[in-house]
């Protein structure tokens, strides 16, 4: 970490278009470069690296594709209190964190390490298709066979046909194909993330995460 004097910033985290609320709130020191504070927040959240990330601050983007980004620091933005940024997370998936700036302290010499200081709601998996295949999974765990009910999809496509009597049978497969596609996968990830505990939260397990990524990282 710099030795130079330092803000700490209060950060309060809260994802968008996900119910239960998850919310994380991390000190961090405004010397931290953007790259380092994306580092951070994924061990905070318990999230692998390296999935691209982009902010907008201020009416700027800075993502991980564009070399500016590497030289940008927290600090390079003057944030007052109360000031809001987003921060994506994820090409594909698209987590959008809404972060804003609780309160600013003055920085204690050797006392510079980022740390997590609260949150509620558990972190999706990273790789549950974003907010919507989190919902879905969600549901898919809440109602089992019911969300796809053989019966009720018959129905529907028999209808469809009715309506749509000129249209091929064949988009009829089509569709039968992708609900029955959307069943497994949603499976497939539940079984891989195993029981989704949406309500858990553990600050003493995401500050266990963050004292392991200080182990091997220095942040200048």
């Amino acid at each position: 970490m710099s030795e130079t004097p330092f803000k700490r910033l209060i950060l309060r985290a809260v994802l968008r278009d996900v119910y239960p609320m998850v919310i994380r709130l991390v000190a961090v020191p405004d010397c931290l470069a953007l790259s380092d504070f994306d580092d951070v927040f994924h061990a905070v959240l318990g999230w692998d690296g390296g999935i691209g990330y982009a902010f907008q601050v201020q009416g700027q983007e800075f993502n991980s594709f564009r070399r500016r980004t590497r030289a940008k620091r927290l600090r390079d933005f003057g944030f007052h209190r109360q000031e809001k940024f987003l921060y994506t997370l994820g090409a594909m998936d698209q987590w959008e964190w809404e972060l804003r700036v609780i309160d600013q302290q003055p920085g204690a010499e050797r006392d510079n390490a980022p740390v997590c200081v609260g949150g509620r709601g558990a972190t999706p998996p990273q790789y549950s298709g974003g907010p919507t295949g989190y919902r879905l999974m969600l549901k898919r765990q809440e109602v089992g066979e019911e969300m796809f009910p053989r019966a009720e999809v018959e129905t529907v496509i028999r209808m469809l046909t009715v309506a749509n009597s000129d249209g091929p049978a064949s988009t009829w497969d089509v569709l039968r194909d992708v609900i029955a596609k959307s069943r497994v996968s949603l499976d497939r990830r539940l079984e891989e993330s195993g029981p989704l505990t949406p309500e858990r939260f553990s600050l003493l397990e995401a500050n266990e995460r963050l004292a392991k990524l200080l182990l091997y990282r220095r942040f200048a």
